[in-house]
């Protein structure tokens, strides 16, 4: 592949679609075909990596989430799934090489057992994350050590049968905001605290800036996970999605 790679990517393909988009696709029943057409579409530093994996879960989760974030960026904006290239800056966030496409487009993924999902937005940072509800990890002990005290008091609020799909709910929120403005472990989960119904951010002291310029949402991926989205978006009232479910056939 050449150094530079210079493709008539449609910027009207991606305003066509109405800004931020998040698709998502179920993995539990993929089979061994559609792994092998996933990795093919992967360049030789993702195969590496996935290949890393020893759980074949965790292996299928990897390929299958960055299979995903390639294929959706080939739909938007038509560059050949497998000539895409992205750059990594200093705290570990990917963008689109410039020579291939739009650098300024912004994209974040996320993959859990049984799930992984891929946010795209034409400006403005965006994150996502997806975990799977598992009763035994939603503990207060965790909340109370990296959650704000209004949350933990949420969470001791919720009812039994709702706490855990609670503390999920938040972790995503706090985990799609973290990721959306890129820098990692330094900030801390307990610097800000969610309300729900509309979900707002609120910043603690010392915290971040202007929550107003926040959106978020949480979407119903499948009965037993929660994804949660983030998107820095000033001026909007609200989130414009456009949201698509995948099953394996259709990546």
């Amino acid at each position: 592949m050449p150094d530079s790679l210079h493709f008539p990517y449609r910027a009207d393909r991606l305003d066509a679609e109405g800004g931020l988009a998040v698709w998502w696709l179920a993995t539990g029943a993929a089979k061994p075909s559609d792994m092998q057409r996933w990795f093919e579409v992967l360049d030789s530093g993702e195969r590496e990596r996935g290949a890393r994996f020893r759980i074949e879960a965790d292996r299928r989760e990897f390929v299958a989430a960055h299979a995903l974030l390639r294929t959706m960026l080939t739909y938007r904006l038509g560059v050949p799934p497998t000539a895409w290239r992205f750059l990594v800056d200093a705290n570990g966030k990917p963008s689109i090489d410039p020579n291939v496409g739009p650098h300024e487009l912004q994209f974040n993924l996320s993959h859990t057992r049984g799930l992984v999902a891929v946010a795209l937005a034409p400006r403005g940072a965006v994150g996502v994350d997806v975990e799977e509800i598992d009763e035994a990890k939603a503990d207060l002990a965790v909340a109370e050590a990296y959650f704000a005290r209004s949350e933990v008091e949420m969470l001791q609020k919720a009812p039994p049968s709702e706490r855990a799909r609670c503390f999920f709910r938040l972790w995503t929120l706090k985990e799609a905001y973290i990721k959306a403005i890129g820098k990692g472990l330094s900030t801390p989960l307990n610097s800000f605290a969610f309300t729900f119904e509309p979900i707002r951010i609120a910043f603690l002291p010392g915290g971040e800036n202007d929550a107003s310029n926040w959106r978020f949402s949480t979407l119903p991926a499948s009965d037993r996970h929660v994804l949660s989205i983030a998107a820095h978006r000033p001026g909007c009232d609200a989130l414009d999605l456009a949201i698509r479910a995948l099953s394996p056939r259709d990546l």
